[in-house]
């Protein structure tokens, strides 16, 4: 018997099932190579376009992968260019920041730059009044150390940054009950987050995810770390825990 005669015996008997059809073919790897005229002629059903050849197949199916590649290429070029857009603008701020003279134009810098480059709905510095000594001008980035703890022990786990949702309580106290926040970024400033936070928030809720890159932010408040006890008297009994 030919192999196209089993071929032909094969698809006539039910109790053969797909799997033996399978096992045929993976075992037999020169099967087509022997009934080449089996290639061309073989009829697979194709949806829309009913019948096609099993070349047909295999070339509209390597068509598919290549477009497929193709467009992976065009998303990784995308992120790439997107990437350094960004890391661009960091740049800029982070030059920025060291020519400061004082926190009020830091925070004017921040606000500036993260709010029209990004472009964020908010963006805001938040100094432990237990660690800083704040003249009048500066209360309206005052947040008490007991607001802090609390802050860092519900959003934070134990680590220095969150990402995600913003409830109504954290959104008030961060951006303002009428802010446009659905979701932020939420920074520890100082080496054990004794300084404050740094807040920034989204009107986009899937803007800020949990598990994102914080590679770029986390330098920022490096520098905003190391600037702001130049810029601001700390208090001789300052709480640092």
């Amino acid at each position: 018997m030919s192999d196209a005669e089993a071929a032909m015996l094969i698809a006539a008997n039910p109790a053969i099932s797909e799997q033996n059809v399978i096992a045929f073919l993976q075992a037999d790897p020169d099967f087509f190579v022997r009934n080449n005229d089996l290639v061309d002629t073989l009829a697979i059903s194709h949806g829309a376009q009913g019948c096609v050849s099993l070349v047909t197949l295999r070339l509209e199916r390597q068509r598919q992968r290549i477009a497929d590649l193709e467009l992976q290429l065009q998303q990784l070029v995308a992120i790439a260019a997107d990437n350094d857009k960004l890391f661009r603008i960091y740049a800029d701020i982070y030059t920025a920041l060291f020519n400061c003279t004082s926190v009020m134009q830091m925070q004017r810098i921040l606000v500036t730059q993260i709010q029209s480059q990004l472009p964020l709905a908010a963006v805001n510095l938040h100094l432990n009044e237990a660690c800083f000594h704040l003249k009048s001008q500066y209360l309206p980035l005052a947040i008490s150390a007991g607001q802090l703890v609390r802050i860092r022990q519900k959003q934070f786990a134990g680590g220095d940054h969150y990402f995600g949702p913003v409830t109504g309580a954290d959104k008030a106290l961060l951006f303002g009950q009428d802010a446009l926040v659905n979701s932020m970024a939420l920074m520890a400033l100082g080496e054990r987050g004794e300084y404050g936070l740094l807040a920034i928030g989204s009107a986009n809720a899937d803007h800020y995810q949990v598990g994102m890159d914080n590679l770029l932010l986390g330098q920022l408040c490096r520098i905003i770390s190391t600037l702001l006890p130049q810029l601001m008297p700390s208090r001789d009994n300052a709480i640092k825990k």
